[in-house]
């Protein structure tokens, strides 16, 4: 703890010295909303500068004459005041918007990227409203470095830069997603509807998020500043592939200070269509009835309340939301393969044994607090998460007695997380900021079920870091940060007697069958580490910028990780977990050339990772004495190198045509004398658009789109994944904006897999039974505002 105390000692020597000068001038800018305003030219007396992302602007002055302080912005009114008195001044300064001179413009400062120098995109709302899909990932699979693991048609996690699970970050509204994320069958609980700009921050993150921001964080926001009035929007949602049919509901208001948001979503949806009459698993020939996927139907029920009021410097809201899943299992391929129970029942949209649920709460509360040289962000949350895994009462061993109660309840995780966060912004003076923050976690998570795979746990994380940001003028942006995280893990083991009683009767020796009815030994394991970042932004002409990161990353295993032990229906294998395992370390370095020049934009983004130890699930060659559980899988770790490179292009032709290119190339392997690759890596991708805008003088015109991706062959496979083949997916998009009296609804008609080509996805849930990506997709999507 020295080494903590001794480095903030030095960050606050550090400001003091910064600190010292004659006078200066520190304030922010708010709009009539009292919300900061970034990008407001500053000026006084020769001296100019530009308000931050949270609307502070600061400017040093040589002498005690008086001046005259001037802010502008397109769309509101000029602010002038003459300061006489000697001195530093800190002042608030509220624009008036001048509606006859523009109507339209509004600035939100949380659209301002949040991570300067790492490869970021943000997509705001009207992007988002335009390319919902069924799931929030899968709309961004578009996205560069973004890639979709799909769980079937209806259930998709985010993998960045070819990590996932647990070394991707999922912050929403602030609070970091917490659900049992590590499940290859397990998707984001998140509304598809609910989400009003994401941002994608690729490459490591953990500095001011935590230490399982190793890949990236998709950072999720649904706190917009709200119009006066009563406004809101009905989503309505058609897709051809599973007969879905969606269907929510916006509902948003605000006065002078308090503002509430409402959304309800539903969605149902049947059996997806695949492009196959028979699937392989296990060696075994599975039919598919109509060339649907049995059994993969589900519902989905969503609702959202958001409650908040604005102050003259604070900003304060409180939100709850509840999100609900029901979906289906192949039955064909949980357990050992069984053609009866693929035989078509002759119901679409039934649900049956084997399915799922889920019930995901999230209590959020999240305070700002402005003043003229700093802001304060609290962020606290509560969630429970719930998922449940229902199959019809079966046992490996004979000697297993079903449940008295809720027997067909295989496993249950239930899931408690508390969380605070704390980030403090100082503007130390025009090119100078500091940041200091921290964050506790609680997780409690308590497992049930006649099947056994995790065992309780309860797990304290806390972390604090420094950062500090320097800017000259639009030439340089630097940063440096360090962070210091404590992870503590305590796991309940598990003795199974009936496992004992059964492997003993089959002459297994007393001692090793104890050994495999131990599923889990108690663990208590303290983790802790320092991480750190520095970055370069440099911007020598307008049109062109060079960023660079570097940095350290420290991860803690998860219990999962240290403590898992059985057969896992819904992965497809007997798990087995290491309580030996230590904490995952790497170094990291990307670079990001951009270059902008009208409509025309090229980024080329190199990345590289070195591991001393990446964890892994890896296939150990011997088979399970468990019955029916087939070869273990073991988390273990090693060396392990990861590089590649992104490259985005797009441009405009006339004033009609726009295409973009997105691709996409990436490299691992473990680091032994088999140099086997990762597992779960995405292929080398190439994603390709060309739109048409039929535009019909002043109003919002047609726009036309055609789109293909093309996935190379994915041969570098770790040990036991399949080969999979290269494809080419085709699609369209059509926009129709109509115009009904005094609302502007849109009519999207998006087909996917125009040519209904058989293909899979190497990332996907269910690659590894042979089932291909789902048929051909025509949806529509309809977007009315009132």
């Amino acid at each position: 703890m020295r080494y903590i105390f001794s480095t903030i000692l030095l960050f606050l020597i550090y400001i003091n010295l910064l600190s010292q000068g004659s006078y200066h001038v520190a304030g922010v800018v708010v709009d009539e909303r009292n919300q900061p305003m970034p990008g407001c030219h500053v000026s006084s007396n020769g001296s100019n500068t530009i308000t931050d992302a949270r609307g502070h602007f600061y400017l040093g002055l040589s002498d005690s004459k008086p001046i005259t302080i001037t802010v502008s912005f397109i769309g509101y009114n000029k602010f002038d005041t003459t300061l006489v008195t000697q001195g530093n001044h800190h002042l608030r300064i509220a624009m008036n918007p001048d509606n006859v001179a523009l109507q339209e413009v509004k600035i939100r400062g949380k659209s301002y990227k949040s991570a300067a120098n790492h490869s970021r995109e943000v997509i705001d709302q009207q992007q988002l409203s335009r390319q919902i899909t069924g799931t929030l990932v899968g709309s961004l699979d578009r996205n560069l470095g973004f890639n979709s693991m799909d769980i079937g048609a209806s259930a998709s996690k985010p993998v960045i830069r070819g990590m996932g699970f647990n070394r991707v970050v999922v912050l929403n509204n602030g609070i970091k997603q917490e659900g049992q994320q590590w499940g290859a069958d397990q998707g984001l609980e998140i509304d598809p509807f609910l989400t009003e700009q994401v941002e994608i921050i690729k490459g490591a993150s953990s500095l001011e998020h935590g230490s399982d921001a190793l890949g990236g964080i998709l950072q999720l926001n649904n706190n917009s500043t709200l119009d006066p009035g009563i406004s809101g929007s009905v989503q309505l949602l058609g897709k051809s592939v599973n007969e879905t049919a969606a269907g929510s509901l916006l509902l948003q208001g605000a006065g002078s200070r308090l503002f509430f948001k409402m959304r309800l979503t539903a969605i149902d949806y049947g059996d997806y269509n695949i492009p196959t009459d028979t699937i392989v698993y296990l060696t075994r020939k599975m039919p598919c009835y109509k060339r649907r996927l049995k059994n993969s139907a589900g519902q989905e029920q969503d609702l959202y309340l958001r409650l908040g009021y604005n102050g003259d410097f604070w900003r304060t809201a409180l939100s709850t939301s509840r999100v609900w899943q029901k979906a289906g299992f192949f039955p064909g391929a949980h357990g050992v393969p069984d053609i009866l129970r693929v035989a078509d029942d002759g119901d679409r949209r039934n649900i049956a044994y084997p399915y799922q649920s889920v019930e995901h709460w999230n209590i959020t509360s999240n305070t700002t607090i402005q003043t003229p040289h700093s802001s304060l962000s609290i962020d606290l949350g509560v969630q429970q998460n719930n998922r449940r895994e229902y199959s019809q009462f079966h046992t490996h061993y004979s000697n297993q007695p079903p449940p008295a109660s809720d027997a067909d309840l295989e496993l249950d995780f239930l899931l408690r997380t508390w969380s605070g966060n704390l980030r403090w912004n100082y503007k130390i003076s025009s090119g100078h900021t500091l940041t200091f923050g921290g964050q506790q976690q609680w997780q409690n998570n308590a497992s049930a079920g006649y099947s056994f795979l995790l065992p309780d746990f309860d797990k304290s994380a806390r972390g604090i870091f420094l950062k500090h940001q320097f800017d000259s003028a639009d030439l340089f942006h630097f940063n440096v940060g360090i962070r210091y995280d404590y992870n503590y893990l305590d796991i309940a083991g598990f003795y199974d007697p009936i496992l004992f009683s059964y492997l003993a009767s089959n002459g297994i020796g007393a001692d090793e069958a104890s050994a495999y009815a131990t599923r889990a030994q108690a663990v208590k394991r303290s983790f802790d580490d320092f991480s750190w970042i520095t970055g370069l932004r440099f911007s020598p002409l307008p049109d062109f910028s060079l960023a660079f990161n570097a940095g350290k990353s420290f991860r803690a295993p998860t219990a999962n990780e240290l403590a898992t032990n059985g057969v896992h229906h819904g992965s497809f294998r007997h798990e087995a977990g290491d309580k030996n395992l230590s904490s995952e370390k790497g170094i990291y370095a990307d670079l990001a050339f951009e270059y902008k020049r009208g409509s025309r934009e090229i980024t080329l983004s190199p990345y590289y990772y070195y591991f001393s130890n990446y964890i892994f699930l890896n296939p150990t060659g011997e088979w399970s004495i468990l019955p029916h559980a087939g070869q273990l899988y073991r988390f273990t770790q090693s060396e392990a190198v990861m590089l590649g490179v992104e490259m985005h292009y797009s441009d405009k032709i006339g004033n009609n045509w726009e295409y973009l290119i997105n691709a996409e190339w990436m490299r691992n392997h473990q680091k032994e004398s088999s140099n086997y690759p990762l597992p779960f890596s995405p292929p080398a991708n190439v994603f390709g658009e060309l739109s048409y805008l039929i535009q019909s003088g002043e109003k919002p015109g047609i726009r036309v789109s055609l789109n293909a991706k093309f996935a190379a062959q994915q041969n570098r496979i770790a040990r036991n994944e399949e080969v999979t083949p290269a494809y080419t997916v085709v699609g369209a998009d059509i926009l129709i904006p109509l115009q009904l009296r005094n609302i502007s609804p849109e009519l999207i008609i998006k087909a996917h897999n125009l040519f209904d080509t058989k293909y899979y996805n190497h990332i996907s849930y269910y690659r590894k039974i042979e089932i291909p990506e789902p048929g051909r997709n025509i949806q529509i999507l309809v977007n009315i505002p009132f």
